[in-house]
This record gives C-alpha cells, sequence and structure tokens, in this order.
C-alpha cells in the first residue's frame, strides 16, 4: 500500500485549483440539467429556472457568478473525442467527469490559442488570490452563510433543518485542499477501522477509497471467526455531534497530531496549513451563527425559502445537565455542516475514543466507527459492555452527548428497531429465537448472524420516497402548462429513475457496466447467496418503481396541452406513440441479484 504524500504548496498549484474549479462547475451544471429536465416539460413560470435564477441567492448564485466570471461560457465547452468519453473499462465516463474534463481541456485551449482572453485573465487572478490568501499572516475565512436543509417532509409546522454553511468560492476552495493536505499527512494516526473521511492509497494500480463497504466486509470478516457461536452486540450514536464539538478540544487534539507530524515527517509539516485550520474554526460557532437564527421569522418566511416554523434544534439543556458549561452562550461549540474539514475533525476528535478503546486491549473485540456512529463486537457480554462504557466515558471527556444506551430490548419495530433507538447496550447477536437479535443495522445495511445483508430499513424507505418525489414534481410542473406528449414525459421519468436507482445504462451494455452514482453503487457489498430478505427488498423496489410510473401515466392522461401562445406554435400532438418499455435489464433486481451471478 503506497499513500502519496505531497507538501502543502503541491496542493495548491495552479493545477488543482483549477481542476478543482471545474469540477464544482460540472456539479451545477449537472443541478442545472436536472430542472432543465422538468422545465422542457411545461410553461408553468414557477418551474422555469431561467426566470427563477434568483430563487435561492444565498445558497448559489454568488459563487455560480464568480464560477461563470473566471471559466469559460458553456457554449465554448469542447466535446470529447472517443479517447477521452470512455474509462479503461470501456465505459461512458459520468457526466460531471465529461464535463470536468470538457472544461480542463477547453481552459487549456485557450491558454495556448488566446491567452487573452477575459476569462483566463480573471481566472489567473483568482488563482492567484488563492495563492496570496494562503502566504497571507492575516488572511480569515469569512463566517459562512446559513442555509437551513429540511429533514424529512415539510409540515405545517415544527420544521426540523440542518444548519449547512456554504462558504465563499475562494474560502471553499481553500479549505477543501487544506483539508485534503491534512488528510494524507494525519492518516497513518487514525485508527484502522475508522472507515468514514480517509485519505485514498494505491495499491499497485489500484485506487483505494476506504468507506462505508470495507466496515461490512470486516464485520463478515470477523463474524467467520465465529461460526456458530454467539456474538454480543453494542452500537453507540453520537447527539448533534457537529453542532456539540468544544472547540478547545478540538485544537487539543489537532495539536497532538500536529507534533507528531512535525517530530516524525517534520519536512511536511507547514505553518500556514495549521493558521488555516484554526480560522476555519473561528470561522463558525453554532450559538453564534445559527441560534439566533431560530428567533428570526424573516429568517424562515422569507420568499428565498419558506419553510414555516422552521427550527434548528440543538441540546443546549443536554450539555448543560451532563455539567459540559457553566455558560453556555459564551462557548466556543459545533462546526460547520457542509465544511470540508468538518468531516476530519471527527477523525481527529473521536480518535481520542479510538485510542482509549484500543489501549484498554480487550482481546477478540472488533471496534469499528464511521464518523460519529460506532460498532463494536465481542464473543462475551462483559467485555463488549466494558468496551463501550470506555467509549461512553470517553465521549463524556469529551463534552459530547451519547444517545442513551437503551437496555432490555425486544425484537419489535418499537424497541429494536425504533428510529428514537440510537444507541444499544450489548445485546445477543444470534439465530435463536429466544432473547436474541439476528439482524442489526449499520451505515445503511442490515447484516445477519448467519452472514446475509440487506438494505436497513430507514434507507430503502428513502429510495422509496426518492421515486415517488420524482414523480411528485413531476406532476407539479405538468398540471399547469403541460407542453409534452405523454410518451416524452413518461421516458423522462422512467430515464431519471433508472439513472438514479441504478445508473445509464443501455440495452447493448447493461450486463457489463459499473453502476456508478447511482444507489445501486452504494450497496455494492449486497449479494444473492440465496437471500430471501434481499430479494423481498428489492422486489418492492421495483414494484413501487412501477406503481410510481403507472401513477404518472394515469394522471397526464387528464392533464390538458397548456393553450398554444402563438399561431406559428406546432399544435399538440393528438396520437403519441407508445413510451419505451424498461424492464428486468434496468431493474434493481437484476442488477444487484442476476448481474453479480452472470459474470460469475
Amino acid at each position: 500500500i503506497v499513500m502519496i504524500m505531497m507538501k502543502l504548496d503541491e496542493y495548491f498549484t495552479a493545477e488543482k485549483i483549477i481542476k478543482y474549479l471545474c469540477r464544482i462547475r460540472a456539479k451545477h451544471a449537472k443541478q442545472r440539467s436536472k430542472k432543465h429536465s422538468i422545465h422542457v416539460l411545461t410553461e408553468n413560470e414557477g418551474f422555469n429556472y431561467h426566470i427563477n435564477i434568483d430563487k435561492n441567492k444565498e445558497k448559489i448564485s454568488a459563487q455560480e457568478k464568480q464560477l461563470n466570471q473566471i471559466l469559460p461560457s458553456r457554449r465554448k465547452w469542447k466535446k470529447l473525442n472517443k479517447k477521452n468519453r470512455y474509462n479503461k473499462n470501456s465505459q461512458k465516463i459520468n457526466s460531471v467527469e465529461y464535463n470536468a474534463l470538457s472544461l480542463r481541456i477547453t481552459i487549456n485551449y485557450y491558454k495556448k490559442n488566446h491567452p487573452k482572453e477575459p476569462f483566463l485573465l480573471k481566472l489567473n487572478d483568482f488563482i492567484s488570490e488563492i495563492k496570496n490568501a494562503i502566504n497571507n499572516p492575516h488572511y480569515k475565512i469569512a463566517p459562512p452563510a446559513i442555509y437551513p436543509k429540511l429533514k424529512g417532509v415539510k409540515k405545517k409546522k415544527n420544521n426540523e433543518c440542518r444548519p449547512i454553511s456554504l462558504y465563499s468560492l475562494k474560502d471553499k476552495i481553500i479549505i477543501s485542499l487544506i483539508n485534503k493536505y491534512f488528510t494524507k499527512i494525519f492518516d497513518d494516526y487514525f485508527y484502522k477501522f475508522s472507515f468514514a473521511f480517509r485519505a485514498t492509497k494505491r495499491i499497485e494500480d489500484r485506487i483505494i477509497n476506504p468507506s462505508h463497504h470495507d466496515a461490512i466486509q470486516v464485520i463478515l470478516n470477523y463474524k467467520k471467526l465465529y461460526k456458530g457461536k454467539h456474538l454480543w452486540v453494542s452500537e453507540c450514536d453520537i447527539r448533534k455531534f457537529y453542532d456539540s464539538v468544544n472547540h478547545t478540544i478540538i485544537k487539543k487534539h489537532f495539536k497532538k497530531l500536529i507534533n507528531k507530524v512535525n517530530k516524525n515527517t517534520p519536512d511536511l509539516y507547514d505553518e500556514r496549513a495549521e493558521r488555516i485550520f484554526y480560522s476555519y474554526l473561528d470561522s463558525y460557532t453554532f450559538v453564534k451563527n445559527v441560534l439566533p437564527k431560530n428567533d428570526d421569522p424573516e429568517y424562515w418566511e422569507g420568499e428565498e425559502r419558506s419553510i414555516p416554523d422552521g427550527r434548528f434544534k440543538w441540546v443546549d439543556d443536554d450539555l448543560l445537565k451532563l455539567n459540559h458549561y457553566r455558560d453556555i452562550k459564551n462557548a466556543k461549540i459545533g462546526i460547520p455542516q457542509g465544511g470540508a474539514i468538518s468531516g476530519l475533525i471527527a477523525n481527529i476528535v473521536l480518535g481520542y475514543a479510538d485510542n482509549l478503546v484500543m489501549k484498554s486491549k480487550i482481546s477478540k473485540l472488533l471496534y469499528i466507527r464511521f464518523c460519529d456512529d460506532m460498532i463494536m463486537i465481542h464473543p462475551f457480554k462483559r467485555e463488549c459492555l466494558k468496551a463501550m462504557n470506555i467509549y461512553d466515558n470517553a465521549l463524556i471527556k469529551l463534552k459530547l452527548i451519547p444517545h442513551d444506551f437503551s437496555k432490555n430490548l425486544q425484537n419489535t419495530s418499537d424497541s429494536f428497531w425504533s428510529k428514537d433507538v440510537k444507541s444499544k447496550s450489548p445485546y445477543k447477536w444470534s439465530s435463536d429465537f429466544i432473547n436474541t437479535f439476528p439482524w442489526f443495522g449499520f451505515v445503511g445495511y442490515e447484516i445477519h448472524y448467519d452472514g446475509l445483508l440487506r438494505i436497513r430499513k430507514s434507507s430503502l424507505k428513502k429510495e422509496i420516497d426518492k421515486q415517488t418525489e420524482v414523480v411528485n414534481n413531476i406532476l407539479s410542473a405538468v398540471r399547469k402548462g403541460r407542453r409534452k406528449s405523454d410518451p416524452y414525459i413518461l421516458n423522462s421519468a422512467i430515464n431519471r429513475l433508472i439513472g438514479m436507482s441504478v445508473g445509464r445504462l443501455e440495452l447493448w451494455n447493461f450486463d457489463k457496466t459499473d453502476n456508478e452514482m447511482c444507489w445501486v453503487n452504494g450497496f455494492s457489498k449486497l449479494s444473492d447467496n440465496d437471500n430471501k430478505y434481499l430479494r423481498i427488498q428489492l422486489k418492492l423496489l421495483d414494484r413501487n418503481r412501477n406503481k410510481m410510473v403507472a401513477i404518472l401515466k394515469r394522471e397526464i392522461e387528464k392533464i390538458e396541452f397548456a393553450p398554444i401562445k402563438n399561431s406559428g406554435d406546432e399544435e399538440p400532438p393528438t396520437k403519441s406513440p407508445k413510451f419505451d418499455f424498461y424492464g428486468k435489464p434496468f431493474s434493481y433486481y437484476y442488477q444487484v441479484i442476476e448481474k453479480g451471478n452472470d459474470l460469475m
């Protein structure tokens, strides 16, 4: 395993800044493409993103406006040749990769042939501005704009939101590249079974990026060591980690890592990066940047967002109850959700808990952490409980709030599987029928004692809700001002539903193409192995997707076309050809189960 280590300046080359800018712009293009796919179906001005470009100003327009000034306009982007359109597996690259590469090629073309192009001059100035900022000892990251992201479906009142932090384009790039630098130089000091926000590594010609799939594989491997024996499992989740983590504690554990880097690899240490890390912390606290918005009706009820009775919930009562603070109003607490360095901070702070659990040297213990979610497994209840208490005490020392550990659990939906049960004292993981639990959930999966995997119920519901949302959005758009035929609307919906579920597939490559940037890719550990539980879930997803298409088909037949505005416009078609049928090759079931069997 090789991890390429670079000095700070190597992260801030013009080439790397441009590459990152192009990727941001490509993601904006993807979001606009989604809006356009709805816009073309209707004359309803509410779905015309050209007219509504002023909406969500706080969220995107400042950044997008700057991107448009320093990057070539859309019409100038170069088309990729056949070689660049495909990856090493002869598979088409996804739209984000395509547009990002197209942009970079376009920039290089103008550098070579039209170096005085206005956007190039502004781009060069922007790159210089970034380089000057990291070298300027007085540079400070500006406080982010706070955007409320609704948790769940919008209700008439009591709408809980997450505070998403949106930094300026310059600050965002600096934060992201500084995060890459620290993630690399700190990685060797992090616990090996902490799988979130880790550095990529190279093994021969393969790039390895640790993920939640690795966590599941480690659990399956561990289970094989105890075939036929029951095990004890404990889980822990932290309440509002990002909103309650203490700045002083962050700095303390960050400084310990910095000292290790300075001692072991002094050539990689850079004072500038350390200064920017502290500036990132100073740019935000939950008390100062978020909490006051709960008392500002205009923030929630303005035209830009309209979230009735919106709230950012917090845990101030719990923090005081645990005696973490005397005066919470002036405490520096919370880190930005949406800021690139925040994931790194989770590993820096919770690395303290990892170390305490490992120092206990409890033999046969499996301890895994994914960001602020933890699971531990042991053959004996007493040892599992001991490890759980060590972790729990570590969180208290870190001034964090673990969810209460539930005891005496029952294998029912309102006990073990309740969404309110976040942390669990040791319970028996076994296939016995009395006082045992054959399944437990972790990072989107549910794992059976016999080694089978299925989709976590909350993840399954989330995907079904997304299917419903796609169809409801289209119906909302075409009910007023419809301008496309039934087949066009249906094909638009089906392509979107297929793309988000199994990827952009074609009939000629559905059995060979990798499932990229889709739901199936997020559950790549799923396999058949006579897994009746998984088969039922996948058939449910396929059935619901077909049901939503049938609902859309039935509803659009009732909707009339918008009146013709100009005499020269074509009449809407009175009879349309049948829409394309997409069957088994594009199903969840085939792509997860049968495709894997076909390749074996």
